[in-house]
């Protein structure tokens, strides 16, 4: 005789079986020692800059009074994840003469929007390497540029016409990555002043992983980068993995 499966157990059975087991890694980026006081920025063009620049400093290494580390990206090594592209291209604008948000996330595939709120001209001059170069004029507001960034790579931004102009696109491969001191419980961006006034300690969180065996790194344009961790992720509960900035190397000149 043939045993047919209610349709509550089915749909239970069915269910249980789409399930992906997925667990977290978390920790800290945190400064081991005294950190080297941010240097004033040097302004020197269009009175909108000089204005609204007048007691800013350098983005470049930023940490807290809790010792955590700003613009830090931790990512893994994850082959053969594929990366999900935003519905909606993300911004890199130029607001009072710096670049907002200073280092922006996205994953391969993306394309951004660049653009500048500024009524002074700039322009944005990539410096990468495996993904297109452009180097843009903005003369003003109103008009958005898009940058499609097809594989994983760290990009400096700079300005030619406003030399203390720094920003980055780090471009990951896949969607299993955090950056630290990036936004607020309400999706702002967490500016640089505030951030080193703050008691954060660098944490962060890379929810949904699945369980299996992934290398995680973390990078920072002052730091360098990382060696690669070889982690394995659960099928449920954290991983924790702290860095300092002892974990780091800078790439040596060439």
């Amino acid at each position: 005789m043939k045993t047919v499966m209610p349709l509550t157990t089915l749909s239970i059975f069915i269910f249980a079986a789409s399930l992906t087991y997925a667990g977290t890694i978390t920790g800290t980026v945190m400064y081991d020692g005294d950190a080297p006081a941010r240097p004033k920025l040097t302004v020197s063009k269009d009175q909108h800059c000089i204005d609204s620049l007048k007691s800013a400093k350098s983005e470049a290494l930023v940490v807290s009074k809790g010792k955590g580390i700003k613009n830090v990206v931790v990512y893994l090594r994850a082959r053969g994840a594929t990366p999900t592209t935003p519905a909606k291209n993300p911004v890199m604008d130029q607001i009072d003469c710096l670049y907002v948000p200073h280092v922006l996330v996205v994953t391969a595939g993306t394309t951004v929007d660049v653009q500048s709120s500024d009524p002074v001209a700039h322009n944005v001059h990539s410096h990468a390497k495996k993904n297109e170069a452009p180097n843009w004029q903005i003369p003003g507001p109103g008009k958005a540029l898009p940058l499609k960034l097809e594989k994983r790579e760290a990009i400096k931004f700079t300005c030619d016409i406003h030399n203390w102009m720094t920003g980055y696109i780090f471009v990951a491969d896949n969607d299993y990555y955090a950056v630290t001191g990036y936004k607020d419980s309400n999706d702002k961006w967490i500016g640089s002043d505030s951030y080193e006034a703050s008691s954060d300690t660098g944490g962060y969180s890379i929810k949904d992983v699945p369980a299996g065996k992934y290398r995680i790194q973390a990078w920072h344009e002052e730091l360098g980068t990382t060696k690669a961790k070889a982690v394995e992720v659960a099928a449920t509960g954290e991983l924790k993995i702290n860095f300092t900035n002892a974990d780091f190397r800078k790439k040596s000149a060439k």
